[in-house]
């Protein structure tokens, strides 16, 4: 890029040279291999006596070129509406066949067609088949005196991308912002503008000394960004040591040797120019190789707060116990493991936890066995038991003293007393009882005999001796006898013979019914239909029921030679008088039950019907609310109703076919917004919006343009010496011609102006002037400051003060833009950077003007992004009326010519795009239908679940 940049500015320097000095036979400088291609515009705006400048401006440079097949190639390409190929790299090797062939181009006269001679270029006249040579420099040479009509932006950076160097030289009209967006950069080393044709040869002179063997760097430093080394005619930029010259062959970028892998730093390296320091992460340190790590040991600070052990971790520390114990939840204190809450099933009574383990140990009364978990009871006998009489019993805890069989214990609980069988009760001895050991035995008192079963007495039967002189019976007395009747009968006077009594004769009073004499006694007997009970004295009337009542379903009632059936409580007896049917309670009247009576045993209760809930009264019902219950899944609300329920939306919203979810309805399709440019929908409202530039009215739905745009506007102007006094007039008239375009009113746009060189002063705040006459009047009494070039202290005073509310600022929750406007010739003699970054993240939206030998960089630093729409420059004080015009323009994008390409509507690419917009319309119209389609199911879907 270097060498095409120095070969450019020698074809213009020899250009320059051949108008302002006498022609050698040779050219002064000669240059390397070069193929050189001329762009010129051929289109109506350019006059007739501009084309033949232009035509001369081409020859002059041919006739100072080393012409030649191996040296430098040049080819011609006029352009308008189309491209003419006038001649090829390939086609001429002498200059006055180029020169013959450049009289005899007729202009086109048709539009500027900027970007599709850029491609033909590029695609065609840089071609191996038109004679372009590789490894040799392509360099293009655009002339224009106007606004492209088509896009020049993308194609000239495929050309540029390609390998062709562009230099872009406007005329009069052309456009600073199309010029930069075609050329190479650097741009003051490729984009030239002049007021007229007449002064195109002007740029020639400033390289001519420079590329003739003069230090290129003493005057420049082109935009080095360390060391600019001159060498014969040219130029290079260096480096400082520890930086790489980057592809631009100007700036440096520091030597990374982190990115690079040149380091042997184990954790962390941290880069600096051409070297490089180590580091570690956290919770690590430096060894004092400078390059390893190692951890921080944490408990080396001092461990206290840990009761048994510290171990150090990354970043920090744990504490640890000894073996047999455990951490406790404050993380520092330990306390011993309790074994036995492990189970201890293994001992029979009690575990007890020691330091890493456990012993079992018995309750009171047993001792430990050798298997050292189960317990054995004490034998408190085994210790000698001579105290007991008899027997010594072990115990817990002691033992009893027992006696022998047949003794008991006596109250000292050790001697023993045999035991008086006799004196438990001798019921069993009909007479008398013995006691002896173990037992007792019985003894008849006198006159009785000890019977066989060894208890009982029986006296002695004198009867057996002999005693006929008794009818029935003789019975032996004590020591005799005497005679006695058998049973039913009664003795007679003579004490021996018999006679049958009658029972009944003795009155019948305990037969409840009739008496029957019988032998030794008597038996009662009951009327009809009674049967005699177990008494043998009463009657019972016969139960009937008795023999089998499965007639009857619940009871069966006996009667007298008979029965009848009943039914039990809460039942009723049927027709049929065996079966019972329960008594419906509900039938004697339920109004007392809201819904359903369910009759039950004895009584009812209240039921609802489907979809209802039994209130606390126990009679009243509620329908059941079944949004209650959470689970409804309605995006709004949810309604209920009978055994269900069904989700409603709010207002501005439309429920959809999943009966849940709601949408907003969108407003913009269904009513007559009256919105200018776009209407956007809300829930259950819409809002009208306008396009980027313009702004909303009072009535809430035209769009005003940017003359209706309300901005704050501070503009700082250099008021160097370097701008000399009349210069400083057409900067006043610029400010002007700034303002014309604004709407000024309290309520509008506020301008306020601030005047810089050395020092900064304002001329006058935002709040100061409210109409453009008092704003123009105040602008043309400013007087020219002079002295030095500080425009870092000018973007300080307008941050800190202009745009302050005390100075005519609006709050900044207004949300009225905010616009600064930096206007300068020359280079800044402070830092401009760190205020020119506030300012745009302040919200601010900055453009830079320059003119002159205002630099760049410092006006690309200053200007908002992108950079292209808030920079311009002009070389000459005079052309900064077209600037302004182009301010306007680019602060109204609706305005803006620079935005607006001429196409021709039958092109391929036309087309298209009308194709794509009428589908686009289409689309929109389909989904307004669409939407009003949905939207009337929805409302026929809510009428019918309302019906």
């Amino acid at each position: 890029m270097t060498r095409a940049l120095l070969y450019v500015g020698l074809l213009i320097a020899i250009m320059a040279a051949a108008d302002a000095r006498p022609k050698s036979a040779e050219p002064k400088c000669k240059s390397g291999p070069v193929d050189l291609v001329f762009i010129i515009d051929g289109s109506r705006s350019v006059r007739p006596h501009e084309f033949e400048t232009m035509r001369k401006f081409m020859i002059d440079i041919i006739n100072e070129l080393d012409i030649g097949l191996e040296t430098t190639r040049v080819g011609v390409v006029q352009y308008s509406s189309q491209v003419q190929n006038v001649f090829s790299l390939k086609s001429f090797s002498k200059p006055a066949q180029m020169v013959k062939s450049i009289n005899e181009i007729i202009p086109l006269a048709q539009g500027t067609m900027t970007g599709l001679a850029i491609r033909y270029a590029m695609n065609v006249a840089f071609s191996p088949e038109q004679g372009a040579r590789r490894n040799v420099p392509h360099v293009a040479v655009i002339v224009t005196d106007g606004r492209p009509q088509d896009r020049v932006a993308e194609v000239a950076g495929a050309a540029r991308e390609s390998g062709i160097e562009i230099y872009a030289i406007g005329v009069a009209r052309a456009d600073m912002t199309s010029l930069r967006a075609m050329a190479s950069p650097p741009f003051e080393d490729h984009v030239f503008h002049v007021e007229s044709f007449d002064l195109i040869h002007q740029f020639g002179l400033q390289f001519q000394d420079k590329l003739c063997g003069m230090d290129l760097c003493l005057e420049s430093d082109h935009g080095c960004d360390h060391i600019c080394e001159s060498s014969p005619g040219s130029y290079q930029c260096l480096c400082l040591p520890g930086y790489t010259l980057n592809e631009d062959g100007k700036t440096c970028t520091p030597i990374d040797l982190c990115a690079e892998q040149k380091h042997d730093c184990q954790q962390i390296c941290i880069a600096s120019p051409g070297s490089f320091t180590c580091d570690c992460h956290k919770g690590y340190t430096l060894n004092d190789d400078k390059k390893t790590c190692k951890m921080i040991d944490y408990c080396s600070f001092g461990n206290d707060s840990c009761e048994h052990q510290c171990v150090s971790v990354l970043n920090g520390f744990n504490c640890k116990c000894n073996e047999g114990y455990t951490l406790n939840d404050d993380k520092k204190t330990c306390t011993m493991i309790d074994y036995c809450s492990f189970g201890n099933d293994s001992c029979e009574h009690e575990c007890v936890s020691i330091l890493q383990s456990f012993y079992c140990r018995c309750r009171d009364g047993y001792t430990l066995d050798e298997d050292e978990t189960s317990c054995t009871m004490i034998d408190y006998c085994s210790f000698g038991n001579d105290s007991c009489e008899h027997q010594c019993v072990s115990v817990l805890n002691g033992f009893n003293c027992q006696c022998n069989q047949g003794y008991f214990l006596n109250d000292d609980l050790k001697t023993c007393t045999m035991i008086d069988y006799c004196s438990f009760g001798n019921d069993s001895c009909e007479h008398k009882c013995v006691s002896v050991l173990s037992g007792f035995f019985c003894q008849c008192n006198d006159g009785y005999s000890l019977n066989d079963d060894m208890k009982t007495c029986t006296m002695i039967d004198y009867c057996s001796f002999g005693n006929d002189s008794c009818e029935h019976q003789c019975v032996s007395v004590l020591k005799g006898f005497y005679c006695q009747c058998n049973d039913g009968y009664s003795l007679n006077d003579d004490k021996k013979t018999c006679t049958m009594i009658d029972y009944c004769s003795f009155g019948n009073d305990s037969c409840e019914h009739q008496c029957v004499s019988v032998l030794n006694g008597f038996y009662c007997q009951c009327n009809e239909g009674f049967s005699l009970n177990d008494d043998k004295k009463t009657c019972t009337m016969i139960d009937y029921c008795s023999f089998g009542n499965d007639s009857c379903e619940h009871q069966c009632v006996s009667v007298l030679k008979g029965f009848h059936c009943l039914c039990n409580e809460g039942y009723s007896l049927n027709d049929d008088k065996k079966t019972c049917t329960m008594i419906d309670y509900c039938s004697f009247g339920n109004d007392r039950c809201e819904h359903q009576c369910v009759s039950v045993l004895n009584g009812f209760y209240c039921q609802c019907n489907d979809g209802y809930t039994l209130n606390d009264d126990k009679k009243t019902c509620t329908m059941i609310d079944y949004c209650s219950y959470g689970n409804h899944s309605c995006d709004h609300k949810c309604v209920g109703v009978l055994n269900g329920f069904y989700c409603i939306c709010n207002e501005g919203y439309t429920l959809q076919k999943d009966g849940k979810t709601c949408q907003s309805d969108n407003l913009c399709n269904t009513v007559e917004h009256g919105c200018e440019y776009q209407c956007v929908s809300t829930p259950g409202s819409y809002h009208c919006i306008c396009p980027e530039g313009h702004v909303l009215q009072d009535d809430g739905k035209t769009c005003g343009t940017c003359r209706s745009s309300i901005i704050d506007l501070v503009l700082l102007i250099d008021g160097s010496k370097s701008v000399r006094p009349n210069n400083f007039e057409l900067v006043k008239q610029f400010v002007n011609q700034v303002v014309d375009q604004l709407d000024v009113s309290p309520k509008g746009t506020r301008v306020g102006l601030v005047q810089y060189s050395s020092r900064v002063r304002t001329e006058f705040p935002l709040s100061m002037y409210q109409t453009k006459e008092e704003i123009k009047k105040a602008v043309m009494n400013v007087e020219y400051m002079e002295k030095g070039t500080m425009t870092g202290l000018s973007l300080k005073h307008m941050m800190e003060n202009s745009f302050s509310e005390t100075e005519g600022a609006r709050p900044a929750n207004k949300n009225v833009p905010r616009v600064g406007l930096v206007f300068t010739d020359g280079r800044s003699q402070d830092d401009i950077t760190e205020w020119a970054k506030k300012a745009k993240e302040a919200g601010i939206t900055m453009y830079a003007v320059g003119v002159g030998k205002a630099i760049e960089d410092e006006l690309r630093v200053i200007a908002s992004d992108p950079v292209e729409k808030h920079f311009f420059y002009t070389a000459d004080f005079t052309a900064i009326s077209q600037i302004a015009e182009n301010l306007k323009l680019n602060v109204c994008a609706a305005e803006s010519q620079g935005e607006i390409e001429v196409k021709d509507p039958c092109a391929c690419e036309s087309l298209v795009e009308f194709q794509q917009a009428t589908m686009s319309t289409l689309d929109q119209l389909n989904q307004k239908l669409s939407a009003m389609t949905k939207r009337l199911e929805v409302l026929e879907n809510q009428l019918l679940t309302k019906k």
